[in-house]
């Protein structure tokens, strides 16, 4: 009778915990699927838009005295797989100490230029981990084409000819036009649900401007090569770039 009760007792033993030991991973398991719950959907054909904003160019101005530069970007999720992309900004910088125009003046003159600047192309993602979550990494390669519609200003240009006693000093603005194509490598991550943060590194090529020449009060004329562009920076510079991205998917 004992042996019988001991056996009892052994077997309730063992049943409840099997009990236990089986709740608690049901509770791992069903915690776990609450919190993917907020990712999973259908698989689909349009997924959503990511908006997003380049942090580098507003935390790289704070530090330096005549520059602004800021730009978002908006992206649309085909398939995980292919995401058409435009992005769009505006910068101003003070050039003087960097540049050089081609122009024949004394090196007592100031340059600016500002404006807005536009970008269309698509990035084609290599992570495509399941088409039945909302929003996923990504790794991939993009391209790009640019044009910066901008407004430049020269102050204090000055030419001298010793032989015609001649100095004077002229203030030289208009507006140019760039152009340039970006190849880019990135990779972006959701941080916490649908806030993403990402990182680019872009090669810029084919960048150029036309020659601008622009009257001056006393009928002359002078001709400016534009060497900075927003968007773009020096042209006649390093072609490559980075940028740190911070935005949200609209699902």
């Amino acid at each position: 009778m004992k042996t019988t009760t001991m056996e009892i007792l052994r077997y309730s033993w063992l049943v409840l915990s099997s009990l236990f030991i089986t709740s608690v991973f049901a509770q791992k398991k069903d915690a776990s699927d609450v919190k993917d719950e907020w990712n999973l959907t259908s698989s689909k054909t349009f997924y959503g838009l990511h908006v997003y904003t380049d942090i580098a160019g507003p935390v790289t101005s704070m530090f330096k005295d005549g520059k602004t530069d800021f730009s978002f970007g908006v992206d649309a999720d085909i398939c995980h797989t292919l995401y058409p992309v435009f992005e769009a900004g505006y910068s101003k910088y003070d050039a003087t100490s960097a540049y050089n125009y081609g122009l024949a003046q004394l090196p007592t003159y100031s340059y600016t230029c500002n404006g807005s600047y536009f970008k269309l192309g698509a990035n084609f993602n290599f992570l495509n981990d399941g088409r039945g979550k909302k929003v996923i990494p990504l790794l991939y390669i993009g391209a790009k084409f640019a044009l910066s519609p901008s407004h430049f200003e020269i102050e204090n240009v000055r030419f001298h000819n010793e032989y015609w006693e001649i100095d004077k000093a002229y203030t030289v603005s208009g507006t140019g036009l760039c152009r340039w194509a970006e190849f880019a490598v990135g990779l972006r991550y959701p941080i916490a649900k649908f806030f993403c943060m990402g990182v680019e590194g872009k090669l810029r090529e084919f960048g150029g401007s036309k020659t601008k020449t622009v009257e001056t009060f006393d009928g002359n004329s002078i001709d400016v090569n534009q060497s900075f562009s927003p968007g773009f920076g020096n042209m006649n510079g390093s072609k490559w770039g980075v940028k740190y991205t911070l935005g949200y998917f609209f699902h």
